[in-house]
């Protein structure tokens, strides 16, 4: 019987071990060449789904502004000018009543100073330019002063790195600071509001805190996802490039905690 050649075993196999092995990496190859696509589409896909939703984000806003403007606008230049002409009537009819009419009358005159410088300071909160002009800690401070129902006060600290923002960055983080004050308002049933504005040289902390009746945060974002004020919130911080917190509890009142880095504070942010 005819024994097999020994080197050509054990060269049968070796070239089989080899081709097992080249095809073992031509799939390991294929399969992460597969994987590093597939993940850099992903990353594509998300860089295009954040490049979007910033567009919408920075249309909204303008759109917002716009419209604030527009209101702003009409208040100026129809509703003021009918309160004076209120005013002036209520003037005459001082001048021609007695007694209790009188009364009634000038009672009527208080209520309407009250709604002349109510209908002033809501000009100014929704006139973009003015707020720009303002800047945001004054901007915060007229707006706080608006709150008359509420005991509030302004914290502004500021140390060697304070700085200026960018008018429309300052603007943003305005219309945030009202959607919280007028949840606070709405919401809360607070006595206290308390806004603490800090400047650093890694950039912006801004907080705000009450002594309301809180809430559960976990079952609000339960709901459908999240809440569409603090979505709405989320992302407008997102889109400045920084981070918005929420520490609430029933009874325990309410904290929000903006910060933003002072990179993304320099960044051109266009929402006019």
């Amino acid at each position: 019987m005819q024994t097999e050649n020994p080197d050509i075993t054990v060269q049968i196999v070796v070239i089989s071990t080899m081709l097992l092995l080249f095809l073992g990496g031509c799939i390991i190859y294929f399969l992460l060449y597969y994987q590093r696509k597939r993940f850099r589409h992903a990353a594509e896909m998300k860089d295009l789904k954040d490049s979007i939703d910033k567009m919408l984000m920075q249309s909204k806003l303008e759109i917002q502004e716009q419209t604030l403007d527009h209101i702003a606008k009409e208040i100026h230049s129809n509703i003021l000018q009918i309160a004076s002409y209120l005013n002036v009537n209520l003037q005459s009819l001082e001048q021609q009543t007695k007694g209790e009419v009188l009364k009634e009358v000038m009672e009527t005159r208080s209520y309407h100073h009250q709604l002349m410088a109510e209908l002033k300071a809501l000009n100014i909160s929704f006139n973009t330019d003015v707020i720009m002009k303002m800047g945001l800690e004054d901007a915060l401070e007229k707006e706080l002063g608006r709150i008359k129902k509420l005991k509030h006060h302004l914290e502004i600290k500021k140390g060697s790195d304070h700085f200026r923002l960018p008018p429309e960055k300052e603007i943003v983080i305005f219309r945030l600071c009202q959607e919280v004050f007028n949840n606070t308002m709405k919401h809360a049933k607070a006595k206290s509001l308390a806004v603490t504005l800090r400047y650093h040289a890694q950039g912006l902390e801004l907080t705000i805190t009450d002594d309301g009746t809180g809430f559960d945060i976990q079952a609000i974002d339960n709901i459908s996802g999240s809440s569409s004020g603090l979505l709405n919130m989320r992302k407008r911080t997102k889109f400045l490039g920084g981070n918005f917190d929420i520490i609430s509890a029933v009874d325990e009142g309410t904290t929000v905690k903006i910060r933003i880095p002072k990179e993304s504070l320099n960044q051109t942010t266009s929402i006019s």
